[in-house]
């Protein structure tokens, strides 16, 4: 379950690179719901769905207000969990890594995740800092890999209550 709960932090932060990267310096919004792509949690394999709300500024360091909705359906027992997570999300200037690959640190402050069974109850909330250290490939711009760089605050064990709601 952990894989997927960095997996779920890690697409949102790439998710918000791309929308950045793609843009040139200023204020911007984006809003976006991804395509429908295979996940698993609790060993549960199935679907989720992105809904992501971002309001940014971009210069030397990108800065954005960032709300993304994560959707997961249960292929085997058709119940869903939805995965939030809010707040400031930062990304530093690229780090040229001398192999022909780049790295990017992106901060996430705040609500990272919450998890609530849909039109039921909070089963748990996440919040604190979490960085990343982001490589893409400097020649097509792809993603390559990501490492957890530093983690802070309450981060209960959530598991078994996850567990429980999909099963």
């Amino acid at each position: 379950m952990r894989k997927a709960f960095w997996s779920l932090l890690m697409a949102s932060a790439v998710a918000l690179a791309l929308a950045v990267v793609a843009t040139a310096a200023g204020i911007g919004h984006d809003h976006f719901t991804s395509d429908p792509y295979p996940d698993s949690w609790c060993d549960l394999a199935g679907t989720s769905v992105d809904q992501v709300v971002a309001n940014y500024t971009t210069a030397d360091e990108s800065r954005a207000g960032i709300n993304v909705l994560t959707t997961f359906t249960a292929t085997a027992t058709g119940k869903s969990l939805e995965i939030r997570s809010t707040g400031v999300r930062k990304e530093g200037a690229p780090i040229d890594k001398g192999d022909g690959t780049f790295s990017v640190i992106f901060t996430n402050a705040g609500l990272s995740p919450m998890f609530k069974v849909p039109n039921g109850p909070v089963i748990g909330v996440d919040v604190g800092l979490i960085m990343f250290d982001v490589t893409f490939d400097e020649a097509t711009g792809d993603f390559v890999s990501f490492s957890v760089v530093r983690v802070e605050g309450q981060r209960p064990a959530l598991g078994s209550q996850i567990c429980a709601a999909l099963t």
